[in-house]
């Protein structure tokens, strides 16, 4: 028993030692374990408590919610297990080490499961404390983006904590697998040598090459030609598809192929700085290919996600004035029946409750009904289907008008227009009571905060989702760079070059290794843009100038970001290669 208890304490404490040497790639591991953990337990809190019922808008926004859960589910799960299948590959010449050493496999994946579980765990505790301490100050900030007054304290969900620990508990299955078939399928030797090896070019670098420019152009033709917003709609995610595909085959053949035809130009390639760039280009993107795709894939999911959801919140009201020319609209089930009797009892509802109705022509289109002309149903017009009093605007069968007087007055006053009836015969001589249906755009208006402020707030969580998980993995494409280098570094002196020039040529090749990924976002965003604003205008914005506003205020902004987290990153690169 005490060599059982032993052997325990012996592997936990060989695990934590490694989580600690290994610190500066656990640390930003735990690091997005804690975002991803907390982002989702907000959108989980927000979609399966009662606080935003009865909120005007509240019901919406909980929808929208809900679908986040298993959008947000599914990119979650996909970028946590990629992380972990970074760091496994990053650290499989130590795994063959402890084989050499005479650990079994079986004691090497026992290592790797508490390691897992200790950084899972630790993530997670860590999200849930800093969902907890910041959920209530989120949750007010929602109510702000919806126009909506606090009436309740952000109360999370218990089934929010299960969703939350289900979801790391399948991500913790799912690689803990994958790990330990790592270290069973391979020996020791195949472990020390596995980052030695790189991707080998393929015969079919040139056509697969051919092929993504192909599939990229067919994408980018289409979002730029699509004119109607309903076929905008329907082809979007086959585009997104096809630009997925199109960005890997460019990055992990198009590249190979750009530097092969480099190599094949003798003047250009045999000068010394010309043949040291391309030859480490060539090692760089055979490493890196795949990984600098998903960042670029990832920066345009930032990209379109926040630009579509921020061009619906601030284009709320260009929306809105299409549908409501005016502030209220009434309407019936029969309404021409009793036009002048329901324009006299809202006008006589409207002195009552002390607001003022009127109307007049200007901005609205209508039509004209020739005198005698038959309607669907039957009935015949003396006159004109325009009908104007001078309070109110009859039109295709709804009566408009604009409503002023103080906020609580207008409200009473939209009450008790809303039990306004009449009563008509039906088929049989019944009489039967029908209610006017009555549209106003405050109620609109709220409803409309309430979904896009929801759309916006859950763009945003997905958005640092993105931004999280992008900047992670420059931080640790740049860890890896670093380690490869310093031995390139090292060897390039041996050779004959001095300090200054290595270090000018690494980085040069660092700047477009890792500035390639943003420059193809922004020209992905480019095409995006303009069958973005198609299908915007599903949602009746028409407004292209505030779409392009949007898309270049957020490219900027992601452009500095990058450009951040790019230097931040450098720090532990240079780090590395200095050592």
């Amino acid at each position: 028993m005490g060599v059982r208890t032993l052997a325990k304490g012996f592997y936990v404490k060989l695990a934590w030692a490694n989580i600690r040497r290994s610190r500066e790639v656990y640390l930003p591991y735990l690091i997005a374990c804690a975002i991803i953990g907390g982002i989702y337990f907000l959108v989980c809190g927000f979609a399966m408590s009662g606080e935003l019922t009865g909120v005007p808008g509240g019901e919406s926004a909980r929808a929208l919610f809900q679908m986040g859960v298993i959008v947000f589910t599914v990119f979650a799960a996909g970028f946590l297990l990629s992380i972990n299948r970074f760091l496994v590959k990053r650290r499989k010449r130590e795994f063959g080490l402890y084989g050499v050493l005479g650990l079994s496999k079986a004691h090497v994946g026992r290592i790797l499961l508490l390691e897992n579980a200790i950084v899972l765990l630790g993530g997670l505790a860590c999200g849930l404390v800093f969902a907890l301490v910041f959920g209530k100050l989120l949750f007010l900030l929602l109510l702000k983006l919806m126009h909506a007054l606090p009436q309740n304290e952000f109360r999370p969900a218990p089934v929010a904590y299960l969703a939350t620990a289900a979801l790391f508990l399948g991500v913790y299955f799912v690689s803990s697998l994958y790990n330990l078939a790592q270290v069973h399928l391979a020996n020791p030797i195949q472990l020390l040598q596995s980052e030695k090896r790189g991707e080998k070019d393929s015969k079919l670098v040139i056509p697969m090459a051919l092929i993504g420019a192909a599939m990229l152009g067919a994408a980018y033709y289409f979002a730029w030609t699509v004119e109607s917003s309903g076929t905008a709609m329907g082809i979007f995610f086959l585009l997104v598809l096809l630009v997925i595909l199109a960005t890997n085959l460019l990055f992990t053949s198009g590249s190979i192929a750009v530097l092969r035809a480099l190599r094949a130009n003798k003047r250009f390639y045999y000068r010394p700085q010309n043949f040291v760039s391309v030859s480490g280009m060539f090692h760089r993107m055979r490493q890196n290919a795949s990984g600098l795709a998903t960042i670029c894939i990832l920066s345009t999911m930032f990209l379109v996600t926040l630009c579509g959801t921020l061009s619906l919140y601030l284009g709320q009201e260009k929306t809105l004035a299409p549908q409501y020319p005016y502030d209220v609209q009434v309407s019936g089930y029969a309404p021409y029946h009793d036009r002048l009797g329901a324009d006299a009892k809202l006008a006589a509802l409207a002195e009552e409750h002390n607001v003022v109705m009127h109307a007049d022509e200007s901005g609205l289109n209508y039509h004209n009904y020739v005198e005698g002309e038959a309607n669907p149903d039957g009935t015949v017009y003396p006159g004109s289907e325009l009908y104007m009093q001078p309070h109110s605007l009859y039109l295709d069968g709804t009566l408009h008008f604009d409503l002023e007087g103080a906020e609580e007055d207008r409200e009473a006053f939209l009450d008790a227009a809303r039990q306004l009836s009449m009563v008509l015969k039906n088929e049989a001589g019944e009489d039967v009571t029908y209610y006017y249906r009555v549209r106003d755009i405050w109620s609109a208006r709220q409803e409309s905060y309430g979904m896009y402020g929801g759309l916006l707030f859950l763009g945003a969580f997905f958005a640092i989702l993105f931004l999280a998980v992008t900047v992670l993995m420059i931080y640790f494409k740049q860890i890896t760079e670093g380690y490869e280098d310093k031995e390139r570094f090292d060897i390039l002196q041996q050779v004959g070059m001095d300090e200054k020039q290595v270090r000018g040529t690494i980085n040069a090749q660092v700047l477009w290794v890792f500035f390639l990924p943003l420059a193809t976002a922004l020209l992905h965003m480019v095409f995006a843009s303009r069958i973005l604003t198609r299908m915007l205008q599903s949602f009746m914005l028409y407004d292209w100038v505030l779409v392009l506003c949007c898309a270049l205020g957020v490219s900027a902004a992601f452009a500095l970001i990058y450009l951040i987290a790019y230097r931040m990153t450098a720090r532990a690169y240079f780090k590395i290669v200095k050592r």
